[in-house]
């Protein structure tokens, strides 16, 4: 495994492999475990109880804590597969019913980004395609060539509704906090707000943390520019990010996210699936060069989440002259949401824009992934 492999030893030891769980978190760590390049055995899905839910997942039992006595050992290792927010009452009842052994493999957690990335790097390597990671490329070195020192800034994105958080961020101290939706708010947090210059704050309610990638776009002059978010981090330093200054790299992106059974049917489960028609007509009518890879993305099972890379400026550059007249297009046509978490629309297509734009331009473009560090609220 290129990673998490001490996760890995314990699965491979381990005489039961027990998920909690049912949902889709379940649903798509069991497809990544029973694949490649883990090719591993479920033994069951636990749940708290066995109300309203199925008596098998993809052939694989379904146990309450009642029918899980005398199946499954007290000491075996729990994978808890959720959203995060229902760790804590899990593990409390887990404890409470005598498992000890437990390793949150949460949507959010750094766990699940990297078994992840081990099965979308198995299925490039299946299909021929090149997977390049950020730690092998500068392990690499120049060969010789030394490239300029290029500037770099990168972006932690930032609001004034920001939860409070459960590790001190002073490891990230190289990344330049922007305040995204200065706009709609007396309040000030950074130095750096996205209502200067030029720029679309007062969207910030659809588009997120696309309010400062707009910025950033318009206004910053950096050789390389990026973006992340306060509870979402590249896994850099300030060495790597001097050797990265001075590569042959073109872009970064965080290891993607695996959907089954595909990315467009888990946005239909997640969101309001007439706006991916709209996203699709977008690109129909905008940049029908593109569909190719639409297509390809809405069958396909991954895509980079969360708006985060790092890129050269010029890329960066064509990227967001791309993207923003595509989400024009679907704020325009698309219906406005009651649902304040679905309004958030234009900032859920643009994560998948991300994927189609990249797989149009990976043979051009030299593409890294970088680990992600999520911080729990």
């Amino acid at each position: 495994m290129y990673y998490a492999n001490d996760v890995y030893e314990i699965l491979i030891r381990s005489r039961q492999r027990i998920l909690f769980g049912t949902g889709l978190v379940a649903f798509e760590a069991a497809n990544c475990l029973l694949g490649k390049p883990y090719r591993l055995l479920i033994d069951g899905f636990l749940v708290s109880e066995k109300r309203d839910q199925p008596d098998q997942v993809m052939g694989i039992p379904v146990y309450d804590f009642s029918s899980a006595q005398g199946v499954i050992d007290k000491d075996t290792t729990i994978f808890v597969a959720t959203m995060g927010k229902h760790l804590p009452s899990i593990q409390k009842a887990l404890k409470q019913h005598g498992y000890q052994n437990i390793i949150p493999m949460t949507f959010e957690s750094d766990l699940w980004s990297l078994i992840q990335g081990n099965t979308y790097r198995e299925n490039r390597l299946a299909q021929k395609l090149p997977y390049l990671t950020l730690e092998e490329e500068l392990n690499k070195g120049s060969d010789g060539h030394r490239f300029r020192e290029n500037k770099i800034h990168i972006y932690t994105v930032r609001s004034h509704m920001d939860k409070s958080l459960s590790e001190e961020l002073s490891r990230f101290s190289w990344e330049i906090p922007i305040q995204a939706g200065a706009a709609l708010t007396e309040q000030r947090i950074c130095e750096v707000q996205d209502n200067t210059g030029e720029h679309i704050s007062h969207k910030n309610r659809e588009y997120c943390e696309l309010t400062a990638l707009y910025w950033i776009w318009k206004n910053d002059d950096a050789d390389y520019v990026g973006i992340c978010h306060y509870r979402r981090h590249f896994e850099l330093d300030q060495e790597r990010i001097k050797r990265l200054a001075g590569s042959d790299i073109d872009v970064v992106l965080t290891l993607p996210i695996l959907n089954f059974p595909s990315v467009r049917e888990v946005y239909r489960h997640d969101h309001v699936e007439a706006d991916w028609d709209c996203m699709l007509e977008a690109i129909r009518i905008l940049c029908p060069a593109y569909m190719a890879e639409a297509i390809e993305l809405q069958n396909g099972n991954f895509y980079y989440a969360y708006n985060m890379l790092i890129a050269r400026k010029p890329i960066f550059d064509d990227y967001c002259s791309w993207l923003f007249p595509i989400l024009q297009y679907c704020e325009t046509h698309c219906e406005k949401k009651d649902n304040a978490y679905q309004n958030r629309y234009i900032g859920f297509l643009a994560e998948r824009l991300l994927t189609i734009y990249m797989k149009h331009h990976e043979k051009e473009y030299k593409i890294v992934h970088a680990k992600k560090h999520f911080i729990e609220s």
